[in-house]
């Protein structure tokens, strides 16, 4: 990060402390200056772009399974909204900028808890509880902050060397360098553009088709099928994610539809109900039957990894909080930029959010499920506050550790008697929101360590984000599921499926407990081999339709990177601009993706078309849709690559 002086006037100076020197690079805003962070205007605009962030979110997650973190687009909107303000002499500091996409980051994190386990209900045949809804996600939400607050100096402190927190990163070069908001903006709303036209005409008029799919037999074995859904957000988040995550999560996908379906229909192992179907009907109800309990196998005994892998974590964080509520830790005294809540109003706050789960009857958990709540929520809180240092939030395998706490809390539930697996899954849910949360948290903090934020500030910009989220996440899921149906093949939402089918699978003793296993003994063999276990599952248990689009983003990620780096000086300046501005239209693709649906869902609400017909198709045949479709996406493709590396082209020139 370069030095200069920041959109205040505040330039970074290097006569540091000792101290400061070993908490890590120079910040933006030294910590004996004071500029303006938590203010009104910033509340405000934060506010408006959290609700719409949350929206898209949970729109992406109940289609794709993956979420994207907010904090880069809500930083380059940001920077766009206070550089209008500017000209009408309202101006806007670095700090408030970084209010902004806290408060808004905290919708997306929120949504991805919310639909991961709580959309799981209607799979049970249960309707969305709005007020439900939002009384678990807030409380869910406050405990993944306040888990934090202890683990901020030892995570993102003590240990910027080895944590990069990537995002967290990305979005202090993104704001730091406000001179470049102006083309960020031009470049996010490119893509929301884009993605918004394709969307219409694919969804809205019918003119092409996305999803490309077919089902083939080999010899003697049946049941091989390949496809995609091949959309703008989905090729987005593969590019967002880059070649890697990617590779793992389309890897899973064969190994699901390339090996294990094929050999469980030659074995016989195909529901009654389509036995008489088409080759590509059986291997979704196979898929459905038995391939997703492996891809769950594997999930729980990666998110149990992942928990052993952070025990020094843990132990290192009570340390922390035990030091400074004992007096021996930070206190009101520190300088600005370490100035957390105090731990009395973490430890307070713990205790109360425990007892709502008792005592509150929307929650619904009850005495053994609020403690398992509470104490699942404190583990998984640090460790996705660890693993989004290293992956990133958009990786962070979320539904992984609400399977892990959906298994155990279903057994422990199971033997005291209770029988409602809705109960387990708002268990999970206050875990996986907390978990969720902590991760973003954990990259809002990062951000504002490097730009010289308050740390107490952000975490209360994230608690007002937080419990406005929670007042919209039950509306927001409940209009989806009205629009479309949660479960459809609109928006598939697969793992709340998971979530529930677990649930009422361990509970009523249907649980296919040999394919769990499986997938269990898949996932040791992935760590002894030092294989990321979580996103090969979810390719496991993602449908191949969503995993291949996944994995084009990858590669366009990857062939995008590859040409620039034959063009690029020795210190990889040009490199590190084009995968920044290639992350920017991405989110816009996914943005504006997102935002058709909400506008198409209305439209469905409203009576005009339904969810499986266009509102106002053009009347195109089917053969002419396929070719188009295919046209359709080498254009999107094109647009995508040719937006990025001719802006690096410019910049390169500059």
């Amino acid at each position: 990060m370069s030095h200069g002086p920041s959109e205040d006037g505040a330039v970074r100076t290097d006569d540091r402390t000792a101290s400061e020197s070993a908490a890590g690079p120079s910040p933006h805003v030294p910590a004996g200056r004071s500029v303006a962070e938590l203010t009104i205007k910033a509340v405000l605009i934060g506010l408006a772009l959290n609700v719409v962030m949350l929206t898209a979110n949970m729109y992406l997650g109940m289609r794709s399974g993956m979420t994207i973190s907010a904090s880069i687009p809500a930083a380059v909107i940001s920077m766009g909204v206070f550089y209008g303000l500017r000209r009408v002499g309202i101006g806007g500091t670095v700090l408030e900028n970084n209010i902004v996409q806290t408060m808004t980051s905290a919708g997306e994190a929120l949504a991805a808890g919310v639909i991961f386990t709580i959309a799981g209900v209607t799979f049970l045949d249960q309707p969305i509880d709005i007020v439900n809804t939002a009384v678990v996600a807030v409380l869910g939400g406050l405990l993944g902050v306040l888990f934090m607050v202890p683990m901020r100096r030892y995570l993102i402190v003590d240990r910027h060397e080895e944590l990069p927190y990537p995002e967290g990163t990305a979005c202090a070069d993104v704001l730091e360098a406000g001179s470049r908001g102006d083309e960020g903006v031009k470049l996010i709303s490119f893509g929301f553009l884009v993605s918004f036209l394709y969307m219409w005409l694919a969804n809205g008029m019918a003119a092409f088709r996305t999803t490309i799919q077919t089902a083939f037999s080999v010899g003697e074995t049946d049941g091989f099928a390949i496809g995609g859904d091949f959309t703008p957000a989905l090729l987005g988040v593969g590019y967002i994610i880059g070649p890697r995550i990617a590779g793992y999560v389309f890897g899973g996908g064969l190994v699901a539809w390339l090996m294990l379906i094929p050999l469980l229909i030659t074995g016989g192992f195909v529901p009654e109900s389509a036995a008489d179907a088409a080759l590509m009907a059986q291997a979704d109800a196979v898929w459905d039957e038995y391939v997703r309990y492996v891809g769950a196998g594997a999930m729980i005994v990666g998110g149990f990894y992942a928990i052993l892998s952070m025990r020094g974590t843990i132990v290192d964080a009570l340390g922390t909080a035990a030091a400074e509520i004992g007096g021996s830790g930070a206190t009101a005294d520190a300088k600005r930029t370490q100035r957390d809540l105090p731990m009395k109003v973490v430890v307070v706050g713990a205790v109360l959010i425990a007892l709502a789960l008792v005592a509150v009857p929307q929650v619904q958990v009850g005495l053994v499920g609020g403690f398992i709540a509470v104490i699942a929520a404190f583990l998984f809180v640090a460790v996705s506050a660890y693993l989004v240092g290293i992956v990133g939030s958009s990786s962070n395998p979320v539904s992984g550790m609400a399977v892990a706490t959906i298994l155990i809390a279903a057994l422990a539930l199971r033997s005291v008697g209770a029988t409602d697996p809705v109960v387990v899954l708002m268990t999970a849910s206050v875990v996986a929101i907390a978990a969720a949360v902590a991760g973003d948290t954990s990259q809002d903090l990062k951000t504002g360590q490097l730009l010289g934020a308050t740390p107490r500030k952000q975490q209360l910009a994230q608690v007002i984000g937080i419990a406005l989220s929670a007042l919209f996440a039950g509306w927001v899921l409940s209009f989806f599921d009205r629009a479309y149906g949660i479960g459809s093949e609109t928006i598939p939402a697969p793992q709340a499926g998971m979530m529930a089918l677990i649930s009422e699978g361990v509970l009523t003793g249907t649980a296919q407990w040999g394919m769990i296993l499986i997938g269990a003994v898949f996932a040791l063999v992935l760590i002894l081999m030092d294989v990321p276990v979580l996103p090969f599952a979810v390719g496991i248990y993602l449908p191949i339709t969503l995993a291949t689009p996944i994995f084009l983003g990858g590669l366009l990620r990857a062939g995008i990177d590859r040409y620039v780096e034959r063009r690029d000086d020795e210190e990889g300046s040009l490199a590190e601009r084009t995968t920044s501005r290639g992350r920017i239209v991405a989110a816009g693709l996914i943005t504006g993706e997102a935002i058709m649906g909400i506008v198409i869902g209305a439209l469905y609400v409203g009576g005009i078309g339904n969810a499986e017909g266009a509102p106002f198709p053009l009347g195109l045949a089917g053969a002419t849709q396929a070719t188009l479709g295919v046209v359709a996406l080498v254009a999107l493709v094109g647009l995508f690559a040719a937006s990025v590396l001719w802006n690096a082209s410019e910049s390169e020139n500059a």
